[in-house]
């Protein structure tokens, strides 16, 4: 596809760099936002060992592993995301976005040191009730082979009048059977140590007073952070590198807290979910099949 605008960075942003242009961005069209003909890349791209280390580390990887974890490429998907969402075309503010959906296909292990070319564009966007439903896609190749695939889909709240409330697309299995569980401990410090690892400066998972600011009445979890860790443990479980793994962000997990990890394997596929010790409200639901 033909992109009229197309962004080309020699290095992924920092975080400082982001923080600070997100701090500025402002919705400048809520009625009929549209979404630019964009895209970013970057070539060559070569993740740092101690990056991935530090991600596998706080996500419950093999640290020790010569592949990427199946969850980590997203990393520099994400900055490639900010870039297009903080382009002065893109007609909303980014900060307080929530990310709703993420799905990823890894069509073999990516080892370490492996040089990556990354491309990430607007794939469409839904008004909804709640506001604007926006989807990334991002397609990593090494040379010509398409080894890793995402799309990502991140909610910015709008005013709702007038939009008419319709039922959600079903993709997740709909009578589930886990027949194993773990349980997690999440510290209250988890977004700050996750957040400058995964390039993510959301403020809404720093502290009490920042997420206040954005409607929250504590911070909360990374979506990805859990995403991640419970890929840690299903793509583990399957024992395919090649694999699909689907997830939707039910409800935000406020910080501290204790959650329970459900999964339940039928052939070559994981049905997973993240729900709460203290009440069993689901955070994260999805699935992971083995390609």
């Amino acid at each position: 596809m033909y992109h009229a605008t197309r962004i080309e960075l020699k290095k992924l942003p920092s975080v400082a760099n982001h923080t600070v242009r997100s701090a500025f961005s402002r919705n400048t069209n809520i009625r009929n936002p549209e979404l630019p003909n964009m895209d970013a890349v970057i070539y060559g791209h070569v993740p740092s060992k101690k990056n991935v280390k530090d991600y596998a580390s706080i996500c419950g990887f093999d640290t020790k592993s010569e592949f990427l974890p199946i969850t980590y490429p997203h990393v520099a998907a994400f900055k490639l995301h900010m870039e297009l969402m903080l382009h002065r075309t893109f007609p909303l503010g980014i900060m307080g976005m929530v990310h709703v959906a993420n799905k990823i296909t890894q069509h073999r292990g990516i080892k370490l040191g492996e040089a990556l070319d990354v491309r990430a564009f607007f794939a469409g966007s839904n008004r909804t009730h709640k506001g604007l439903e926006v989807s990334l896609r991002t397609e990593i190749r090494i040379g010509m082979e398409l080894v890793w695939e995402g799309l990502s889909t991140y909610l910015a709240l709008l005013p709702s009048k007038g939009i008419e409330k319709k039922e959600a697309e079903q993709l997740l299995p709909e009578n589930p059977e886990y027949s194993e569980s773990e349980t997690w401990t999440l510290p209250s410090n988890l977004g700050l140590k996750y957040g400058p690892v995964a390039g993510d400066p959301n403020p809404i998972h720093w502290g009490v007073i920042a997420a206040k600011a954005f409607g929250f009445k504590r911070h909360l979890a990374h979506g990805m952070w859990t995403k991640g860790r419970a890929a840690a443990s299903v793509h583990k479980m399957l024992g395919s590198d090649a694999a699909e793994i689907y997830v939707e962000f039910k409800r935000p997990i406020f910080l501290p807290a204790k959650v329970e990890l459900h999964s339940g394997k039928k052939g070559q596929e994981i049905d997973f979910e993240v729900a709460a010790t203290r009440n069993d409200d689901v955070h994260l639901a999805g699935y992971i099949k083995a390609l």
